[in-house]
């Protein structure tokens, strides 16, 4: 993936909304990214904030919990709606 299709990706279907660099995903929806990983795949859910780098992204969730990835490592985003706050997560 490419910081331009994420971004748009995050945007379009995502209902985020862009700040400079920094993309918020409003607390409706829940975002998930699927991330190559070595042999496995990582996957990082209640994703609340992306910040869009030059080579890289920064990825902001609900926990508070930071990654750094790759664009080219990033395959796919999904998006729900979110039900409520579950257990032991806060908006």
């Amino acid at each position: 993936m490419t910081n331009k299709a994420l971004a748009e990706i995050l945007i379009k279907y995502g209902d985020g909304r862009q700040t400079g660099a920094r993309v918020e995903i409003p607390p409706s929806v829940e975002a998930t990214l699927f991330v190559n990983f070595a042999e496995e795949g990582l996957v990082i859910d209640r994703v609340r904030a992306v910040e869009l780098g030059t080579e890289f992204a920064v990825v902001g969730t609900t926990r508070g919990d930071r990654y750094v990835l790759l664009y080219e490592d990033v395959r796919a985003v999904r998006f729900g709606h979110s039900s409520g706050s579950a257990a032991g997560y806060e908006r």
